[in-house]
């Protein structure tokens, strides 16, 4: 791999130093509202050959059933011209790109009565929805989940050719939260799911049915080929007063994998609560795409300065999108002030698409820089809880 001299002295900096970068927001504006197509609570977002795709919830019920309501994804230009829409019956919280199969994925009903449609960018056909298998895949009513709720699938992952789901509502500790789809890339009939992380793997406080279970929401793929998964910390009831935002970072998964959990405060050590999208951006540059649910706004920001490896997170309770230390924990720079700030995507530009991540850098110059405090700015804890995440 060949590497201009910038390149290797910003990694030198990043890595050697463990200096936190100081990205810039080059401009901020609004993409689109939800005004014009009649939708309302947009929260994920994703892209798909030029487009961008909007989710707009419209109060349909996370629960399902014949009187859920209906959820509207919009297809926009890149300018945010609105090039197509879509109905899908219930609540679509999971929105993503297959990047094998150049198919979206919409995720309906988190709460119960999860299926899953697919919807073909370019003849605009959707496919679905298809059904899971009967428990305990998805628990159907009664809802047995925390606060009334049932079990069901908020959100997916594509990686090394794989699909993963995320898991929501745990009761028990050991309830699984991540699980991978048996029928990959191109489902069909009664879809069924592996087990992978349990819920008390990504909260260790949660030891019983009564004290912080985990609120499992979004589910992302990294460049450095990791899962990370997202517990809001919007904990349902007086009991899990402690509930508290977290992100889990997630290698190798399946029988092998490890996991790092990170709890994500401000500079205060005040737990962010209601926490949504975290996304590594794998780039120096580039497009962010930013949801505000009770805005109803979608905002775009043009980024530049970022550290490839540090993780851009939709910070429910603060009311901004931030950068974070992925150390700490600790919320360093914030990007965007934003009411209930939900979905984000991130599209690198061509500037900074091609910065190799840390890691990377890291195996490159060992033989040209003192790496000893690299230690400590990328260390990974295997199947426990960092300091980040102590209480």
């Amino acid at each position: 791999m060949r590497l201009c001299t910038k390149a290797l002295s910003t990694a030198a900096l990043f890595i050697a130093t463990g200096a936190f970068a100081q990205p810039t927001v080059v401009s901020s504006s609004v993409f689109a509202t939800g005004g014009p197509v009649g939708g309302t609570q947009p929260d994920s977002i994703t892209n798909a050959d030029g487009s961008i795709f909007v989710e707009y919830g419209n109060t349909a019920v996370s629960t399902g059933g014949p009187d859920a309501g209906n959820s509207t994804i919009v297809q926009y230009s890149a300018s945010g011209a609105v090039q197509h829409v879509y109905t899908i019956p219930g609540l679509v919280d999971g929105l993503k790109l297959n990047p094998v199969t150049v198919m979206i994925w919409a995720l309906q009903n988190n709460d119960a009565n999860s299926t899953l449609s697919l919807i073909n960018p370019m003849t605009h056909a959707v496919t679905g929805p298809l059904k899971y298998a009967a428990p305990p895949y998805v628990y159907q009513v009664p809802p047995t989940g925390p606060g009334g709720l049932g079990r069901g699938y908020d959100d997916v992952a594509f990686l090394g050719g794989k699909v993963y789901l995320s898991y929501t509502n745990p009761v028990n500790p050991t309830d699984p939260v991540l699980q991978m789809l048996n029928q990959g890339n191109t489902p069909s009939g009664t879809l069924t799911t592996t087990d992978l992380l349990k819920a008390n793997q990504t909260n260790p406080l949660f030891t019983s049915s009564t004290q912080n279970p985990p609120d499992i929401d979004s589910l992302k793929s990294t460049p450095s080929g990791q899962l990370v998964l997202t517990s809001e910390g919007d904990g349902l009831g007086p009991q899990w007063v402690t509930s508290d935002g977290r992100y889990t970072l997630i290698s190798n998964p399946g029988p092998h994998e490890t996991w790092t959990n990170v709890r994500v405060t401000n500079a205060a050590g005040v737990n962010v609560n209601g926490m949504d999208d975290v996304i590594f951006p794998g780039a120096t540059a580039g497009t962010l795409y930013v949801s505000s649910t009770s805005g109803n706004t979608i905002d775009v920001l043009h980024l530049t300065g970022l550290n490839p490896a540090d993780p851009i997170i939709a910070l429910g309770s603060f009311n901004e999108v931030g950068v974070v230390n992925p150390t700490t924990g600790v919320v360093e720079t914030s990007l965007l002030s934003i009411a209930s700030p939900h979905g984000m995507d991130f599209i690198p530009s061509s500037a900074g698409a091609g910065v190799p991540e840390p890691p990377t850098w890291a195996l490159l110059l060992l033989g040209f820089v003192g790496l000893a405090a690299a230690g400590v700015r990328r260390r990974r804890w295997s199947g426990v809880v960092s300091p980040a995440a102590a209480i």
